[in-house]
Parts: C-alpha cells; sequence; structure tokens
C-alpha cells in the first residue's frame, strides 16, 4: 500500500512540476506598475561665443596693457554672441588670476554698451553685470580701465585677472547644474613714475 501512494505522490509531483514550469504568471510573481501621465521632456543648449567686435573672430584675451600710469587708461571692446537661439540668463564678473593685490584693487572698471549705457563703474575686482540673451542677439562691451592713484606703491606691479561669462538659471551665484562658461584673460602692468 506504501508503494501505491508513493507512485501517486511521485505522479503528482511530476505534474505539478511540469504545470508550474510551464506556466508564465504565479502568485510568487511580483509586479508594481505606475502610470504617470502628461510628463514633458525638453532639452536646451547653451553655448555662446566671446568674440572681437571689430571682425567676429574667437577671443581668449582682451587686454594686454603694459606700464600703465596714474590717469592713464585702456580700452577694449568684445562681443558675446548666443550660438543657439535660447534665451537664457547670463553674468559677467571678474575673477583676479594672479599679481599684486594693491594693484588689482586699485583699477577701475567702467563697462558700457554699444550705446554707451553705463552697465558697471566701479572696481576692477567687484565687476558685476548680470543680463540675458534674447535669441541670437549679440551684447557688445565696452571695457574703460583706468589707474586714478598715484601711489609709489604702485609702481612695476603686474595684475592678472579672467572676465568671466557664465550663464545661470535660477541665481547668478548658483552651483553645480548645467551651465555655459566662457573666460577671457586679461594682463594689466604698472609702469615707473
Amino acid at each position: 500500500m506504501l508503494k501505491i501512494e508513493i507512485k501517486r505522490l511521485t505522479v503528482f509531483l511530476i505534474l505539478l512540476y511540469i504545470f508550474l514550469s510551464k506556466t508564465n504568471y504565479t502568485d510568487a510573481d511580483i509586479f508594481a506598475e505606475r502610470k504617470v501621465q502628461n510628463n514633458k521632456f525638453s532639452a536646451i543648449t547653451l553655448d555662446f561665443s566671446t568674440k572681437n567686435s571689430f571682425n567676429n573672430g574667437l577671443i581668449t584675451s582682451l587686454f594686454s596693457s603694459l606700464g600703465i600710469v596714474p590717469n592713464g587708461f585702456d580700452l577694449r571692446a568684445a562681443r558675446v554672441t548666443q550660438e543657439d537661439g535660447a534665451n537664457s540668463k547670463y553674468y559677467l564678473r571678474t575673477i583676479k588670476t594672479n599679481g599684486d593685490d594693491f594693484l588689482c584693487n586699485n583699477l577701475k572698471v567702467k563697462v558700457l554698451s554699444r550705446n554707451f549705457i553705463v552697465l558697471f563703474n566701479g572696481l576692477l575686482l567687484d565687476l558685476s553685470v548680470i543680463s540675458n540673451f534674447k535669441n541670437t542677439d549679440s551684447t557688445d562691451f565696452i571695457y574703460f580701465i583706468s589707474l586714478d592713484e598715484k601711489d609709489q606703491k604702485l609702481k612695476n606691479k603686474i595684475c592678472e585677472f579672467n572676465f568671466i561669462f557664465k550663464t545661470y538659471r535660477d541665481n547668478p551665484n548658483e552651483q553645480g547644474g548645467i551651465f555655459a562658461q566662457r573666460l577671457i584673460s586679461n594682463v594689466i602692468s604698472s609702469g615707473n613714475w
């Protein structure tokens, strides 16, 4: 009698195995599904260039003014062009990269638009201009850098700095995220008087 029960149990287990291995769905499967509707994905490119104002050639350096004296000044111009036609915000600021702190802190800058509207007037290292691109229109900047002080400690010094153009989303000082940035290097040295 035990043999018949073992045979029946064996046949049952074989049939159960065949049934379970051939079915695609069992109660042991775990499945979760969430449908999110009305999604929207968009992409934007952030690209702009810094160019010469007279021939639209790309520039990486602007000022190379050697031997500035008290009441001396120099002028340069740059054009910033949005390359992809998207509206985005950007800011311009100055970062000292090398040189004498005293000279860098005594240089003044005036930034004007093409129409001679003053965008910034103050110390070079305090430069901050916030603006935005409108389609593919370019923005022209005229830089007027001067040394107004006659202090003897300013003689034969050097100041190296970058003009930084950087796009931003919400806040000009935000960190991280996606942005475009261009640097224009500059060197100004003082003379002997």
